[in-house]
C-alpha cells in the first residue's frame, strides 16, 4: 500500500526521536502521528464551549440544554432554571481536535521508567542524561515501534464563553399583547394565528422554563383553551369587581373569603380558567377552620390596581381629591397609602394644588438610555426611592440601582436630600 501524505515509517520516527534528543527506552512503543486530512473529513460544524461546574453536571446528568435566539438576538443557553449569555472568545493558541488521541497511561508506558525519570536529581541532570542516552546507539536493542496516525478534524481559534445572565423576558409581553382577552363577546376579533401555547412561548422567549413560569405568573398570564393570554385592563377590572362585590353581599370578614362561594357565584359570568386564575392572583390563604380553607385579598395589590383604574384617564388630578376617591373605591377595611403609587404614578407636591398622574413602568421604552431620557424629561430631579421602580429591571448582582444611577445620571443635593438628574444638562 502506497504511503499517503503525512504518513511516517518507523525509521522516520526514530530519526525524529534522535533529533529531539530523546531515547526510545524512555518512550512507549506507540508513536502517534498527527496529520491534517483532506477537506472532506474537516468538520466546520464543531464548536468549543467552556462550561462551569454547574453546566458540566447538567450535561453529565443528561439534562436538556437549549440554545435560544432569533436571528436578530444574541444567543443564550438555558438550563431548566438558569439562563447563560453566550459570547465568542479568542484563544491565545490554536487548539487541535483529535478524536481518540491516546494519553500517557493509555499507551502502556512503563511506570518504572517514568518513576526513574522523575527521581532524577535535577532538570539539569535529566537533560544531560537524556542527551547522553540520545548519543548512544540503539542498534540491537530497539523495541518494535507501533506507528498510529491520528487525523486532526478541526483547528480552533475561538471558543464560546458562558456567563450567567438575567433572562430576557420583555419579549414575552410583546408576544401576548396582540391577543389580550377582552371577554367572550369580543373573541371573534382575535387573530387566532397569534395565539401561543406554552411550547411556542418557551421556544421564543430567552429564558429557562423556571424563569418563564415565574414571569407568566408575575404578568398574570392565564392559560385559556391551551393558549396563554393576558387580560385586557377593563376586563380584569370587571372580574375583580365581581369578586370584591361578594364581600359585602356575603358580609365576609376580610380574612374569611370563601373560594368555593366565589367560584360558584361567578362561574356563569366569567370563564372558569380566568376566574380561578384571578382569584389566585389577588388572594392568599388566611385561616383554616373545621377543615375549610379561607382566604384574604392581597390588600396592597388590590389597592394598587384600583388606583390604576382611577389614574387611567389622561391628565393630572388634584392629589387630595384623588386620595379621597381612592379610599372610597376600595373595600371597607382596606387601607390605601400613597407609597403604593410607586411605579404606577407620579406625585408633584411643589404645585398648588398638589397633583398626581399615572406614570407606569410598563409604558416606558425598553432601551435604557431612552428610558432615562423620558424619565428626566418627565421629572428633572428624582430621589432613589422615586426612580427605583422604573430602572430596577436593569439591575444585576454586579450592577445595582445605585450603580446604574452613577452611570446614567448626575447626583446632587437638594434641601439636604440626594437627588439625580440628567447627566448632560443644557
Amino acid at each position: 500500500m502506497s504511503k499517503g501524505l503525512g504518513e511516517r515509517t518507523p525509521e522516520e520516527v526514530r530519526k525524529i526521536i534522535k533529533t529531539a534528543k530523546l531515547h526510545e527506552s524512555e518512550l512507549s512503543e506507540i508513536t502517534q502521528v498527527l496529520r491534517f486530512p483532506d477537506t472532506s473529513k474537516h468538520n466546520d460544524n464543531l464548536k468549543l464551549m467552556l462550561l462551569d461546574a454547574t453546566l458540566l453536571k447538567e450535561i453529565e446528568a443528561g439534562n436538556e440544554l437549549l440554545f435560544k435566539g432569533d436571528p436578530d438576538e444574541n444567543v443564550v443557553l438555558c438550563t431548566s432554571n438558569k439562563t447563560y449569555d453566550v459570547k465568542e472568545a479568542e484563544t491565545s493558541n490554536s487548539l487541535l481536535l483529535v478524536p481518540e488521541l491516546l494519553f500517557a497511561t493509555e499507551t502502556g508506558i512503563d511506570e518504572t521508567i517514568q518513576n526513574e525519570s522523575m527521581e532524577s536529581d535535577s532538570s539539569f541532570d535529566k537533560s544531560n542524561a537524556s542527551l547522553n542516552k540520545s548519543m548512544e546507539s540503539d542498534e540491537g536493542a530497539r523495541p518494535p515501534r507501533n506507528i498510529v496516525h491520528k487525523d486532526i478534524i478541526n483547528t480552533f481559534f475561538t471558543y464560546y464563553e458562558l456567563k450567567p445572565c438575567k433572562p430576557r423576558l420583555t419579549k414575552l409581553r410583546k408576544l401576548l399583547e396582540p391577543t389580550r382577552y377582552q371577554g367572550l363577546e369580543l373573541e371573534y376579533a382575535i387573530d387566532k394565528t397569534k395565539l401561543l401555547n406554552y411550547d411556542s412561548l418557551c421556544n421564543q422567549v430567552q429564558a429557562s422554563k423556571a424563569e418563564l413560569n415565574e414571569e407568566l405568573e408575575k404578568i398574570q398570564a392565564i392559560e385559556i383553551d391551551g393558549h396563554y393570554r393576558l387580560l385586557e385592563f377593563d376586563y380584569e377590572f370587571r372580574v375583580l369587581s365581581y369578586m370584591l362585590d361578594l364581600i359585602d353581599e356575603n358580609s365576609w370578614l376580610l380574612d374569611r373569603i370563601s373560594k368555593e362561594t366565589t367560584i360558584e357565584s361567578l362561574k356563569e359570568l366569567v370563564p372558569l380558567p380566568i376566574l380561578e386564575a384571578t382569584f389566585r392572583f389577588y388572594t392568599t390563604e388566611s385561616v383554616l377552620e373545621d377543615g375549610v380553607q379561607f382566604y384574604k385579598y392581597k390588600q396592597d395589590k388590590v389597592c394598587r390596581f384600583l388606583a390604576r383604574v382611577l389614574l387611567k384617564s389622561a391628565g393630572k388630578f388634584n392629589l387630595i381629591e384623588f386620595l379621597q376617591a381612592w379610599r372610597d373605591s376600595v373595600p371597607d377595611g382596606m387601607v390605601t397609602d400613597e407609597s403604593l403609587l410607586s411605579g404606577i404614578a407620579l406625585v408633584d407636591k411643589s404645585t398648588t394644588p398638589q397633583v398626581v398622574w399615572g406614570f407606569s413602568e410598563n409604558d416606558l421604552p425598553e432601551e435604557i438610555n431612552e428610558r432615562f431620557k423620558i424619565l428626566f424629561q418627565t421629572k428633572p430631579k428624582w430621589t432613589v426611592d422615586q426612580i427605583s421602580p422604573y430602572i430596577e429591571c436593569y439591575a444585576t448582582e454586579k450592577l445595582n440601582v445605585n450603580a446604574l444611577l452613577t452611570k446614567y445620571a448626575r447626583a446632587s443635593t437638594q434641601d439636604g436630600v440626594r437627588v439625580f438628574s440628567a447627566k448632560h444638562m443644557k
